[in-house]
């Protein structure tokens, strides 16, 4: 007899805070520091819809498969797939997300460490960065602000998550989305109001395809996933909070409504004060740390903007922190019956150790490589080529061959208004044909087989 199992699940609370907690999970770093630096290097416009195509036929189904297995089983990723097929070799795809979020967890606490940090650099240190942006971030980055910053931020995470799921996640959710919708919008309408900044609009939204080649489609389906949370149990896990009554349907529109809006948003706060101030777009990923400050540094009240921006990178990188950092603890709760705080701790310990190497990887260990990467761009390389698109293609796979589609369908589709929405109609084609199609052209582009 298992005595573990009187205790009953949390749920989430109520249909707002629960569609936070996704819309927190959504909006990331992927959102506005990945989102702007690969849209950049892709030359703009062009990118931009294929990527809209991609979240459609592709980023949909797939989250809409992920919510209906964690709903179903009301289990996190691993434990939801080893119910659903006890004995087989199902539980794969729920190992790997397990694997994936604890993988993306060794870098992103790095990156909201950058974002926390360079708040307080705006306000008590704004000559030092902007004389050299460039030099000023090799610095910060090398040093022992970065690891104390990333420290920070992966402790009040573990802060918030202590408190459970409705009075940790959904609370800090509810009232953190708001605010970085806010402090987006003030960054819109300065953006915007520069000089110029007509440019960078026409180069966000005016379509020119002679600057988008094979890379680019790839790398917005492999954004897709990364931008949506999709394919590291993190919807899977969630789901799993959720009431059975609860609306898949309305929790999958707004999720990807508001996290393509955000993607958009940061776009045009970004790109107009780039182009207005003649920076180079295509800066890659020191895009939000170098070009960006550079770009403040030239406007009224630029210091005051820069902490905002900041800020807003660092609350979008906490509640994504949230959502990877639940999915192991999860495992350890549902899987060896753990306390929330025993499983807290041996997470947070596993995550100083894989991550202070990737903190490293900007000073001591810059140019010790493996594979021809740092450790840092190893982790985010292996996350987002590999483990998020195998997770997620044999997610689809086992919808497909064993779970079924009509039950997800119906799982999904609580009443029957939603099934002759576009959405009812378009999952099961979707999930089955273009989703497996486009996941196998991601992984073969990421193995080198097709370039």
């Amino acid at each position: 007899m298992n005595h573990h199992h009187h205790k009953e699940r949390e749920k989430f609370s109520s249909q707002f805070g629960q569609i936070m907690a996704m819309v927190g999970s959504a909006v990331g770093l992927g959102n506005i520091w990945r989102f702007s630096y690969i849209l950049g290097i892709n030359g703009g416009g062009a990118f931009l819809l294929i990527y809209i195509l991609c979240v459609v036929l592709v980023g949909i189904p797939v989250l809409i498969s992920e919510l209906s297995v964690g709903r179903s089983s009301a289990l996190s990723s691993f434990n939801a797939y080893k119910k659903l097929a006890p004995g087989s070799a199902w539980i794969l795809p729920g190992a790997l997300g397990v694997l994936g979020a604890t993988v993306i967890l060794g870098y992103y606490p790095v990156v909201a460490g950058w974002a926390l940090g360079y708040v307080f650099e705006s306000l008590f240190n704004w000559n030092a960065v902007t004389t050299n942006t460039e030099l000023a971030f090799t610095v910060f980055s090398s040093g022992w602000k970065a690891w104390t910053f990333a420290a920070i931020a992966l402790l009040a995470t573990v802060l918030v998550l202590l408190r459970g799921v409705t009075a940790g996640i959904e609370k800090s959710n509810k009232i953190l989305m708001p605010l970085l919708g806010l402090i987006l919008i003030v960054l819109v309408v300065r953006s915007l109001t520069l000089p110029g900044a007509v440019k960078g609009v026409e180069f966000l939204f005016v379509p020119d395809f002679s600057r988008l080649g094979i890379n680019g489609i790839l790398d917005a389906l492999g954004h897709s996933f990364y931008s949506l949370s999709l394919g590291m149990g993190i919807m899977i896990t969630y789901a799993s909070y959720m009431k059975k009554e609860s609306n898949l349907a309305e929790a999958t529109v707004v999720i990807v409504t508001m996290d393509t809006l955000i993607a958009l948003l940061a776009g045009l706060a970004i790109f107009p004060a780039v182009f207005a101030l003649g920076l180079n777009p295509g800066q890659g990923a020191g895009l939000a740390f170098v070009t960006l400050p550079g770009a403040f540094a030239q406007m009224p009240g630029g210091r005051f903007f820069s902490a905002l921006f900041f800020l807003l990178l660092f609350i979008a990188a906490l509640t994504s922190i949230m959502s990877l950092m639940q999915v192991p603890i999860a495992f350890l709760e549902d899987e060896w019956k753990m306390s929330k705080r025993r499983a807290l701790l041996i997470v947070c310990v596993l995550l100083f150790i894989i991550g202070t190497p990737a903190v490293l990887s900007f000073g001591p260990l810059a140019d010790r490589l493996i594979f021809g990467f740092t450790y840092f761009d190893l982790l985010d390389k292996f996350a987002n080529n590999i483990l998020l698109p195998v997770t997620a293609f044999l997610g689809a796979l086992f919808i497909i061959f064993r779970f079924g589609l009509a039950a997800s369908t119906e799982e999904f589709l609580t009443d029957a208004k939603n099934q002759r929405s576009i959405l009812g109609r378009l999952y099961p084609f979707a999930e089955k044909y273009i989703v497996p199609i486009a996941i196998a052209l991601i992984l073969l582009h990421a193995t080198g087989l097709f370039s």
